[in-house]
């Protein structure tokens, strides 16, 4: 398991307010954990706070540091970040509103992965409390020619 810190943006095709992770904690090919702090600045957000719904969207990215690193580590650092294909399975919020300001804490892990397709299991906590259990299909976009 590798500890960060590391450039996000090495490993996610994220960029500007759509790159909502913060900080990296650890990561490896199958596990990843991350820290994000609200902003005014990520979609579904005013000035309340953001919708629960980026929670998946954090879980998605967290899984997204995994396996962007196992891409690394299979095809070099200049490999291609095209994204992925992202289908919610499941998901259960525990809340409605994140504040702005808070810190969430997401850890994703690849359950499985068969033929191009990768399921992943996400945890995302607020000050230690689930705010949300999510269960992503993942599958890489393909290249073009």
């Amino acid at each position: 398991m590798r500890m960060g810190p590391i450039d996000v943006e090495q490993l996610l095709p994220h960029r500007g307010p759509m790159l909502l992770i913060s900080e990296v904690i650890f990561f490896d090919s199958q596990k990843a954990a991350t820290r994000a702090v609200v902003s005014k600045h990520w979609p579904l957000t005013d000035a309340t706070g953001a919708n629960a719904m980026v929670l998946i969207e954090l879980v998605a990215q967290t899984a997204g540091v995994s396996n962007g690193w196992g891409l690394v580590q299979k095809e070099g650092p200049e490999v291609d970040h095209r994204g992925w294909i992202v289908g919610i399975k499941r998901s259960r919020l525990w809340v409605e509103t994140i504040p702005l300001g808070s810190v969430v804490e997401t850890v994703a892990e690849n359950a499985f992965a068969y033929d191009g397709l990768c399921e992943v299991r996400g945890t995302a906590k607020i000050g230690g409390q689930v705010a949300a259990e999510v269960t992503l299909q993942l599958m890489q976009a393909q290249k073009n020619g």
